[in-house]
């Protein structure tokens, strides 16, 4: 049996030894919290893009809400559709008020309440950051210039795939995924079913219900449907804003949701707070054995 870990953003310039071990060290705990005997002879593959994202995102040169808000819009159409739309539809769907964004406004910009403001749209990713992530170094702003390389760059998505591909074999497998790895991961698994012995497909603070990011997918499949498609996320996780369901991301067969996992990170959105979880946990144990 091989457990494949598809890691998210932000690993650059980070040793892709220490990132796994961290992963299965905080995976271990979760097997000890559900009483289950840790797979030792399980092999793990953990492909690592950390650097290569990073060196796409600094090439890409995608313009930011403060270069926006100075210089107009204009300067990338489509990844400026993707940031208002994206951003408006975590706001709405964090419960985050009009006044907590015109908090966030700098002095003298239009207080026009519009996604056509940049104002605006810069302000709703502070209030964002602000509420969701106060003591983090994570940014929205961030997070969003990586999904939209990947989702909308097919020459990016392809040097990252490439990478993950590089790991896949014809043994059992169990596929493991977080953040901007679960959307990695499921474009794989779109192209690589039929190479693959999947047995499990477990997604965590997936993005994946966000439609600003889905719509970017094409036609939405469960690459599981016969193995099962198991995505927990803790609710006050912004990047995982939705349920995998019929409403935001309906395939059939559809995703096994858990919504009841309290990531204990600062952000509720690390790797740490989601694999310590014994459901999490249980679940890998169940496809191994």
């Amino acid at each position: 049996m091989r457990i494949l870990m598809v890691h998210g953003r932000g690993q650059g310039s980070q040793a892709a030894a220490e990132i796994q071990a961290n992963w299965v060290k905080t995976l271990r705990r979760g097997f000890d919290a559900a009483g289950k005997p840790w797979p030792s002879a399980a092999i793990i593959d953990f492909p690592y893009y950390g650097d290569t994202l990073d060196d796409l995102v600094a090439k890409a040169k995608l313009p930011a809400p403060a270069d926006l808000v100075a210089k107009g819009p204009g300067q990338n159409a489509e990844f400026e559709e993707f940031m208002q739309s994206a951003l408006e539809e975590m706001r709405q769907g964090s419960s985050i008020s009009d006044t907590e964004v015109w908090e966030n406004m700098d002095s003298g910009l239009s207080q026009e309440k519009s996604v056509q403001n940049w104002g605006w749209v810069q302000a709703i990713a502070r209030a964002i950051d602000k509420r969701l992530t106060p003591a983090s170094t994570f940014t929205i702003e961030h997070f969003l210039y990586d999904v939209f390389l990947y989702v909308a760059r097919p020459g990016a998505a392809r040097r990252i795939n490439e990478i993950v591909e590089a790991k896949l074999t014809r043994e059992p497998t169990i596929v493991i995924a977080h953040s901007l790895g679960a959307v990695v991961a499921y474009s794989v698994l779109q192209s690589h079913r039929q190479d693959l012995d999947l047995r499990k497909f477990i997604t965590v603070g997936s993005p994946l219900g966000v439609r600003a990011i889905s719509s970017k997918l094409g036609v939405l499949r469960n690459p599981a449907a016969q193995v099962g498609w198991y995505n927990a996320f803790d609710v006050r996780d912004i990047v995982s804003l939705n349920p995998l369901n019929d409403e935001y991301f309906p395939v059939d067969p559809g995703v096994v949701n858990n919504d009841q996992v309290s990531n204990g990170t600062e952000n509720r959105h690390g790797i740490a707070g989601y694999l310590d979880d014994p459901n999490v946990a249980a679940q890998v144990a169940g496809a191994v054995s």
